[in-house]
């Protein structure tokens, strides 16, 4: 087997030479790209919980809340009544869309300079693939015994929340 054959390191290469892409877009600008990640995550699901963001931004609770509570503080993000009284739903707001309006030219330079050799089809083909490799991964991690919460994290439901498809 060669390097250049290892999935695991094809994506995660991928995936560090996308993150300094967007970076060098987003030089400059107060926001960061999780923050652009969590606006858009509540904007397509207004109402969702912290824990839900945490979850879609690859991470957990914490990281759902730090990342709620630093958008909520800069007025992009708002707390109120969730899905039950015990819970608290997030809501872009005004400013948040506003933000979200003028971060989205950065993300879409980055985008379009990760796919420059890609043709349209070819670029919705590989979004379709990465997403099965998730799901593959999502399913194998569903079976772990040792970590309940991790597993509860990215089973089916998880899938459907962040918009993973087969």
């Amino acid at each position: 087997m060669k390097l250049t054959e290892i999935l695991g390191y094809q994506l995660n290469i991928t995936h560090c030479a996308a993150q300094r892409c967007l970076h060098r877009q987003l030089a400059g600008v107060a926001l960061r790209p999780a923050d652009t990640a969590a606006l858009l995550f509540v904007r397509e699901r207004p109402g969702c919980d912290q824990t839900t963001l945490g979850r879609a931004l690859a991470g957990n609770r914490s990281v759902g809340m730090k990342v709620a509570s630093r958008l909520e503080s800069g007025g992009l993000l708002r707390r109120r009544a969730g899905r039950d009284r015990r819970s608290r739903g997030l809501f872009i707001t005004p400013e948040g869309e506003v933000a979200l309006a003028e971060m989205l030219p950065h993300h879409r330079r980055a985008e379009d300079r990760l796919a420059t050799d890609l043709t349209p089809d070819e670029r919705v083909q590989l979004l379709r693939l990465l997403g099965k490799v998730h799901n593959a991964v999502a399913e194998d991690e569903a079976t772990l015994p040792h970590q309940p919460a991790y597993r509860a994290a990215r089973g089916p439901r998880m899938r459907q929340a962040v918009g993973v498809q087969n």
